[in-house]
Protein backbone atom coordinates (compact mmCIF):
# COMPACT_ATOMS: atom_id res chain seq x y z
CA UNK A 1 0.00 0.00 0.00
CA UNK A 2 2.68 2.85 0.69
CA UNK A 3 4.06 1.68 -2.46
CA UNK A 4 1.19 2.45 -4.19
CA UNK A 5 0.28 5.74 -1.93
CA UNK A 6 3.37 7.40 -3.20
CA UNK A 7 3.11 6.25 -6.96
CA UNK A 8 -0.77 8.18 -6.75
CA UNK A 9 1.32 11.15 -4.97
CA UNK A 10 4.34 11.28 -7.40
CA UNK A 11 1.62 11.31 -10.23
CA UNK A 12 -0.29 13.87 -9.34
CA UNK A 13 1.91 16.18 -7.25
CA UNK A 14 3.75 18.13 -9.84
CA UNK A 15 3.37 21.72 -10.17
CA UNK A 16 0.17 23.19 -11.75
CA UNK A 17 -1.22 20.24 -12.59
CA UNK A 18 -4.31 20.15 -10.54
CA UNK A 19 -4.98 24.08 -10.65
CA UNK A 20 -8.54 24.75 -12.06
CA UNK A 21 -8.37 25.76 -15.58
CA UNK A 22 -4.88 25.29 -16.08
CA UNK A 23 -3.06 23.55 -19.10
CA UNK A 24 -3.24 20.27 -17.79
CA UNK A 25 -6.51 20.38 -15.73
CA UNK A 26 -8.62 18.28 -18.13
CA UNK A 27 -5.62 15.69 -18.26
CA UNK A 28 -6.07 15.64 -13.71
CA UNK A 29 -9.50 15.17 -14.21
CA UNK A 30 -8.94 12.54 -16.84
CA UNK A 31 -6.53 10.42 -14.51
CA UNK A 32 -8.16 10.60 -11.26
CA UNK A 33 -11.44 9.33 -13.17
CA UNK A 34 -9.43 6.48 -15.19
CA UNK A 35 -7.66 5.74 -11.57
CA UNK A 36 -10.97 4.94 -10.04
CA UNK A 37 -12.55 2.76 -13.03
CA UNK A 38 -8.77 0.56 -12.41
CA UNK A 39 -9.71 0.07 -8.97
CA UNK A 40 -13.04 -1.88 -10.61
CA UNK A 41 -15.47 1.32 -9.71
CA UNK A 42 -17.70 3.18 -12.08
CA UNK A 43 -17.67 6.83 -10.49
CA UNK A 44 -20.96 9.50 -11.13
CA UNK A 45 -19.50 12.33 -12.59
CA UNK A 46 -21.03 15.57 -11.55
CA UNK A 47 -20.11 18.37 -14.11
CA UNK A 48 -20.57 21.91 -13.82
CA UNK A 49 -19.03 25.20 -15.27
CA UNK A 50 -17.63 27.94 -13.24
CA UNK A 51 -18.21 31.11 -13.32
CA UNK A 52 -15.03 31.57 -15.51
CA UNK A 53 -16.64 28.94 -17.96
CA UNK A 54 -14.19 26.56 -16.96
CA UNK A 55 -15.38 22.53 -16.64
CA UNK A 56 -15.40 21.11 -12.94
CA UNK A 57 -15.73 17.97 -12.29
CA UNK A 58 -16.80 15.78 -8.90
CA UNK A 59 -16.19 12.23 -8.95
CA UNK A 60 -18.46 10.09 -6.68
CA UNK A 61 -17.93 6.35 -5.78
CA UNK A 62 -21.08 5.34 -4.44
CA UNK A 63 -21.14 1.79 -2.49
CA UNK A 64 -24.21 0.58 -1.53
CA UNK A 65 -24.93 -1.11 1.59
CA UNK A 66 -27.43 -2.62 3.80
CA UNK A 67 -28.75 0.64 5.60
CA UNK A 68 -28.98 3.42 2.78
CA UNK A 69 -28.31 5.98 5.60
CA UNK A 70 -24.44 7.43 4.18
CA UNK A 71 -21.34 8.06 5.19
CA UNK A 72 -19.47 10.39 2.82
CA UNK A 73 -16.26 10.39 2.82
CA UNK A 74 -14.23 13.01 0.53
CA UNK A 75 -11.15 15.36 -0.30
CA UNK A 76 -10.34 18.06 -3.21
CA UNK A 77 -8.08 16.90 -5.81
CA UNK A 78 -7.24 20.57 -6.66
CA UNK A 79 -4.35 22.61 -5.90
CA UNK A 80 -3.80 26.46 -4.93
CA UNK A 81 -2.14 28.20 -7.85
CA UNK A 82 1.11 26.41 -9.29
CA UNK A 83 2.42 24.43 -6.24
CA UNK A 84 2.58 20.64 -6.71
CA UNK A 85 0.14 19.83 -3.80
CA UNK A 86 1.45 17.09 -2.22
CA UNK A 87 -0.13 17.12 1.20
CA UNK A 88 -2.19 19.56 -0.03
CA UNK A 89 -4.58 17.55 -1.02
CA UNK A 90 -2.98 14.80 -3.04
CA UNK A 91 -2.20 12.75 0.29
CA UNK A 92 -6.21 12.84 0.59
CA UNK A 93 -6.81 12.22 -3.39
CA UNK A 94 -4.18 8.88 -2.62
CA UNK A 95 -5.63 7.73 0.70
CA UNK A 96 -8.88 7.65 -1.03
CA UNK A 97 -7.94 5.50 -3.66
CA UNK A 98 -6.36 3.77 -1.45
CA UNK A 99 -9.25 2.80 0.12
CA UNK A 100 -11.25 1.67 -3.00
CA UNK A 101 -7.94 -0.69 -3.54
CA UNK A 102 -8.08 -2.48 -0.29
CA UNK A 103 -12.16 -2.55 0.19
CA UNK A 104 -13.27 -5.79 0.30
CA UNK A 105 -15.65 -5.64 -2.87
CA UNK A 106 -17.21 -9.21 -1.66
CA UNK A 107 -18.25 -7.61 1.26
CA UNK A 108 -21.65 -5.55 1.88
CA UNK A 109 -21.13 -2.68 4.47
CA UNK A 110 -23.56 -2.07 6.99
CA UNK A 111 -24.06 2.01 5.89
CA UNK A 112 -23.80 3.07 2.36
CA UNK A 113 -21.13 5.29 1.73
CA UNK A 114 -20.24 7.47 -1.28
CA UNK A 115 -16.08 8.61 -1.36
CA UNK A 116 -15.79 11.89 -3.02
CA UNK A 117 -13.32 13.60 -5.22
CA UNK A 118 -13.96 16.97 -4.90
CA UNK A 119 -12.86 20.06 -7.26
CA UNK A 120 -12.56 23.82 -6.37
CA UNK A 121 -11.33 23.78 -3.26
CA UNK A 122 -8.63 26.23 -2.96
CA UNK A 123 -8.95 30.19 -3.90
CA UNK A 124 -10.32 31.95 -5.78
CA UNK A 125 -13.58 29.52 -5.36
CA UNK A 126 -12.66 28.60 -1.46
CA UNK A 127 -15.95 29.67 0.77
CA UNK A 128 -18.31 30.15 -2.62
CA UNK A 129 -20.73 27.98 -4.98
CA UNK A 130 -17.96 26.74 -7.20
CA UNK A 131 -16.70 24.48 -4.56
CA UNK A 132 -17.18 20.91 -5.39
CA UNK A 133 -18.01 20.25 -1.92
CA UNK A 134 -20.89 22.82 -2.22
CA UNK A 135 -22.15 21.50 -5.40
CA UNK A 136 -22.42 18.11 -4.10
CA UNK A 137 -23.77 18.91 -0.59
CA UNK A 138 -26.55 20.74 -2.20
CA UNK A 139 -27.50 17.25 -4.42
CA UNK A 140 -27.65 14.82 -0.84
CA UNK A 141 -30.64 14.25 0.80
CA UNK A 142 -29.80 15.50 4.02
CA UNK A 143 -32.17 13.23 5.90
CA UNK A 144 -29.89 10.21 4.82
CA UNK A 145 -26.72 11.69 5.34
CA UNK A 146 -25.00 10.45 8.95
CA UNK A 147 -21.57 12.44 8.81
CA UNK A 148 -19.47 13.93 6.04
CA UNK A 149 -15.60 12.99 6.49
CA UNK A 150 -13.17 15.42 5.09
CA UNK A 151 -9.42 14.60 4.54
CA UNK A 152 -7.30 17.79 4.04
CA UNK A 153 -3.83 17.20 4.58
CA UNK A 154 -2.86 13.69 5.91
CA UNK A 155 0.28 13.23 4.99
CA UNK A 156 3.08 15.31 7.07
CA UNK A 157 4.46 14.12 9.72
CA UNK A 158 7.44 14.99 12.55
CA UNK A 159 8.85 13.47 15.46
CA UNK A 160 11.17 16.37 16.04
CA UNK A 161 10.48 18.09 18.86
CA UNK A 162 8.30 21.68 18.20
CA UNK A 163 7.66 20.46 15.07
CA UNK A 164 3.79 21.21 15.63
CA UNK A 165 2.14 24.87 16.25
CA UNK A 166 -1.76 25.48 17.01
CA UNK A 167 -4.03 28.53 16.88
CA UNK A 168 -4.35 28.55 20.35
CA UNK A 169 -1.18 27.87 22.39
CA UNK A 170 -2.86 26.33 25.19
CA UNK A 171 -3.46 23.25 22.91
CA UNK A 172 0.48 22.26 23.18
CA UNK A 173 -0.41 21.23 26.45
CA UNK A 174 -2.75 19.35 25.48
CA UNK A 175 -2.14 17.38 21.98
CA UNK A 176 2.10 18.03 22.67
CA UNK A 177 4.94 19.74 20.07
CA UNK A 178 5.63 16.72 18.17
CA UNK A 179 4.13 16.66 14.63
CA UNK A 180 2.99 12.60 14.66
CA UNK A 181 -0.87 12.45 14.46
CA UNK A 182 -3.90 13.30 12.64
CA UNK A 183 -6.21 15.23 14.16
CA UNK A 184 -10.16 14.94 13.91
CA UNK A 185 -11.84 18.13 14.04
CA UNK A 186 -15.24 19.07 14.35
CA UNK A 187 -18.30 21.70 15.94
CA UNK A 188 -20.82 21.12 18.26
CA UNK A 189 -23.37 19.64 16.10
CA UNK A 190 -21.35 17.15 14.67
CA UNK A 191 -19.81 16.28 17.99
CA UNK A 192 -22.19 12.81 18.56
CA UNK A 193 -21.18 11.55 15.33
CA UNK A 194 -17.42 12.82 15.27
CA UNK A 195 -17.05 10.99 18.78
CA UNK A 196 -18.88 7.65 17.38
CA UNK A 197 -15.81 8.24 14.18
CA UNK A 198 -12.92 8.72 16.27
CA UNK A 199 -13.56 6.75 18.80
CA UNK A 200 -13.79 3.62 16.10
CA UNK A 201 -9.98 5.28 14.54
CA UNK A 202 -8.65 6.11 17.93
CA UNK A 203 -9.10 2.20 19.32
CA UNK A 204 -7.14 0.93 16.44
CA UNK A 205 -4.54 3.45 17.21
CA UNK A 206 -5.05 5.07 20.22
CA UNK A 207 -1.95 7.86 19.95
CA UNK A 208 -2.23 8.26 16.47
CA UNK A 209 -5.71 9.70 16.40
CA UNK A 210 -6.81 13.16 18.55
CA UNK A 211 -9.73 15.16 18.48
CA UNK A 212 -10.70 18.70 18.90
CA UNK A 213 -14.55 19.21 18.91
CA UNK A 214 -15.34 23.02 20.28
CA UNK A 215 -18.45 24.49 20.95
CA UNK A 216 -17.54 27.78 19.20
CA UNK A 217 -16.13 28.09 15.99
CA UNK A 218 -13.03 30.50 14.95
CA UNK A 219 -11.14 31.08 11.74
CA UNK A 220 -9.62 28.12 10.59
CA UNK A 221 -11.96 25.29 11.68
CA UNK A 222 -13.96 25.47 8.71
CA UNK A 223 -10.82 25.86 6.28
CA UNK A 224 -11.95 22.80 3.47
CA UNK A 225 -15.23 21.24 2.31
CA UNK A 226 -16.13 20.03 5.33
CA UNK A 227 -17.36 23.55 6.35
CA UNK A 228 -20.51 23.05 2.77
CA UNK A 229 -21.99 20.58 4.82
CA UNK A 230 -22.04 22.39 8.60
CA UNK A 231 -23.61 25.32 6.11
CA UNK A 232 -26.86 22.77 6.01
CA UNK A 233 -26.70 21.09 8.95
CA UNK A 234 -25.56 17.92 8.02
CA UNK A 235 -22.47 16.52 10.89
CA UNK A 236 -19.22 16.55 9.27
CA UNK A 237 -15.58 15.71 10.46
CA UNK A 238 -12.27 17.10 9.15
CA UNK A 239 -8.68 14.78 9.74
CA UNK A 240 -5.68 16.42 9.42
CA UNK A 241 -2.49 16.86 9.58
CA UNK A 242 -3.50 20.12 10.86
CA UNK A 243 -1.89 21.94 7.50
CA UNK A 244 0.32 24.90 8.22
CA UNK A 245 0.40 24.35 11.97
CA UNK A 246 3.30 21.79 11.14
CA UNK A 247 3.67 21.52 7.24
CA UNK A 248 5.61 25.05 6.64
CA UNK A 249 5.63 23.81 2.80
CA UNK A 250 1.99 24.84 2.98
CA UNK A 251 0.82 26.51 -0.39
CA UNK A 252 4.60 26.58 -1.43
CA UNK A 253 6.90 25.03 -4.18
CA UNK A 254 8.31 22.67 -1.40
CA UNK A 255 5.07 20.47 -0.68
CA UNK A 256 6.75 17.71 -3.03
CA UNK A 257 6.16 13.84 -3.15
CA UNK A 258 9.25 13.24 -0.92
CA UNK A 259 8.12 15.43 2.24
CA UNK A 260 4.97 13.17 3.36
CA UNK A 261 4.98 9.85 5.43
CA UNK A 262 3.53 7.00 3.59
CA UNK A 263 3.96 4.40 6.36
CA UNK A 264 1.53 6.52 8.14
CA UNK A 265 -0.83 7.15 5.18
CA UNK A 266 -0.89 3.85 4.56
CA UNK A 267 -1.86 3.17 8.20
CA UNK A 268 -5.45 5.63 7.63
CA UNK A 269 -6.09 3.66 4.70
CA UNK A 270 -6.74 0.67 6.79
CA UNK A 271 -7.96 2.38 9.79
CA UNK A 272 -10.61 3.72 7.33
CA UNK A 273 -11.09 0.54 5.39
CA UNK A 274 -11.86 -0.74 8.90
CA UNK A 275 -14.36 1.91 9.89
CA UNK A 276 -16.21 1.04 6.92
CA UNK A 277 -16.34 -2.10 7.13
CA UNK A 278 -16.93 -2.92 10.48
Amino acid sequence: MQAYLEDIVKQFAKPGFRRVGNTHWNQCMQDIEQEIKSLGFSPKVQVWQNESGIECKNFIVSIEGKNPETYILGGHYDTYEETPGADDNASAVAVLLGVLKQLDKQKTLDYTWEIVFYSSEEPPYFGGPDMGSFKHASTVDKSLIKCMICLEMVGYFSEEAKSQDYPFFPLRWIYGNRGNFLLGVSNATSRKEGKKIMEVLQQRNKNFYKKLFLPFNFSGLDWSDHRNYWAIGIPALMITDTAMFRNKNYHQAEDTFDTLNYAKMSLLVKDLVFLMEN
